[in-house]
């Protein structure tokens, strides 16, 4: 309604954005949200725990909401390992700026002898537990304007909310914490609220942190000659959320020990507080399957499940005689994507895997009737994908990613086994790691 009568509507909006901005007032109306409980997981079995909450807002709400941030954006500045909301930022971008450094550390040509412990922290319903006035006090030690923060102290306060599931309506309640998520503004003060964890840790354990949002990642690169801190690192992070009133889900929360080598012994397992962190072979981290051998059977394997599945919907269309242009918008919409999802992460696959994905596209394009050559091989918009991803890392200059990237050398002569158009330092003693994003990367720089 709002695009269809911009004309009519445009005065009474901007009369409204400019007296929220002008009186630092979020209008109470827009603070009144319904809740759709969206399932986690298929098929949900923990009312608690396996259920988003989303919140349906006002679209005027969000017309305002993105108005001050595009105003006061500058002010909020976040730490840059956190890649969520964030522009140019990805869960692309936070898995290869975590998982290089897997690569890195077990190449023997590198590092030497080493390992990496890691440990994917989970927090108890995150955004939910936010303290409003803890987060007031966060703000204020960034020195944003004061105006801006009387107005997200009011987008805060007094907000109530209502359930609705299937068109029936829960009574409504207060929200004496937490931010709405399905708000514009939302996941910006969420940053905010979680930017300081790291600073609890002390430097000397030589721990790195990668966030998307909640989701926390931590590793360490062990040598023969140091042992993993990362059992300190898990109390500094628990001791943080006590603190600023988040709780760590022990069970959701795991660890994993990644070495090629027996030189280096495997690490204790992990607790936090009296409950023992289970030790995983394979993580699911931000949709991508990782095993603690760096290889991808487990994500191929999922993915083309996933689109077998799916395959029926081409069958439909066939069957109801539609148009094969019809069938390629949804082998498009609904089949490709979950073969190419964060796809430059794990490009580098051998050839079996590969034949394994491409074998889902052709058996699609064999539903619809087409030739296999219909639509061009999947492997080549990985390739393309990761030149994409390439490009995005280099072009900012504060992109954390850009340190993932092969350096280039500034010599007169070229090195052997080197594109000749380049001088590009980068070695890899294990083939494991010359198909890594940074072996991969070496041609687009």
């Amino acid at each position: 309604m709002l695009k269809q009568y911009h004309e009519d509507l445009a005065p009474v909006v901007y009369d409204i954005v400019c007296c929220s901005i002008s009186q630092c007032c979020y209008p109470s109306l827009y603070k009144h949200a319904l809740i759709s409980p969206v399932p986690k997981v298929q098929p949900p079995r923990d009312i608690n725990n396996d259920f988003r909450q989303i919140s349906v807002l006002p679209h005027l709400a969000k017309i305002l909401e993105k108005i001050q941030l595009q105003l006061n954006i500058e002010d909020l500045k976040i730490k840059n390992n956190q890649h969520a909301f964030t522009q140019h930022r990805s869960t692309v971008s936070a898995l290869i700026s975590t998982t290089q450094t897997w690569f890195n550390a077990t190449d023997c040509s590198k590092t030497g002898k080493m390992g990496v412990h890691a440990a994917f922290i989970d927090f108890r319903k995150a955004f939910d537990l936010v303290d409003h006035n803890i987060l007031l006090n966060k703000l204020a030690a960034m020195n944003i304007n004061k105006p801006f923060w009387l107005w997200i102290k009011s987008f805060l306060s007094g907000r109530v909310q209502q359930v609705n599931l299937n068109g029936t309506l829960s009574s409504i309640a207060t929200c004496p914490a937490g931010v709405p998520q399905g708000s514009v503004i939302s996941p910006i003060l969420f940053n905010t609220y979680i930017d300081d964890l790291e600073d609890a840790l002390p430097e000397q354990l030589k721990v790195s942190t990668n966030k998307y949002a909640d989701d926390c990642t931590q590793h360490q690169i062990v040598s023969v000659d140091s042992n993993s801190n990362l059992q300190q690192s898990i109390n500094e992070v628990n001791n943080w959320a006590v603190l600023n009133k988040m709780a760590i889900n022990a069970k959701k929360t795991k660890d994993m020990w990644i070495s090629f080598t027996d030189a280096i012994p495997e690490p204790p397992r992990l607790r936090i507080g009296n409950e023992l962190i289970e030790r995983v072979n394979a993580f699911k981290l931000l949709g991508v399957s990782f095993q603690n051998n760096l290889k991808w059977n487990a994500h191929v394997e999922e993915i083309t499940r996933k689109a077998n599945k799916r395959l029926y919907h081409l069958r439909e269309c066939r069957k109801s005689q539609l148009p094969a242009e019809v069938g390629i918008i949804t082998y498009q919409s609904k089949i490709r994507p979950i073969l190419e999802y964060a796809s430059p992460v794990w490009a580098g696959l051998p050839n079996y895997l590969r034949d394994e994905i491409e074998r889902v596209q052709s058996r699609s394009l064999r539903i619809l009737g087409l030739e296999k050559d219909y639509l061009p091989p999947l492997n080549e918009r990985r390739e393309e994908a990761t030149s994409r991803e390439v490009d995005r890392f280099m072009n900012d200059p504060h992109h954390p990613c850009r340190s993932v990237l092969p350096k280039l050398i500034n010599n007169q002569y070229n090195l052997r086994n080197i594109d000749r158009n380049r001088n590009i330092s980068f070695f890899s003693g294990t083939e494991r790691h010359k198909h890594s994003f940074s072996g991969r990367a070496c041609k687009y720089v």
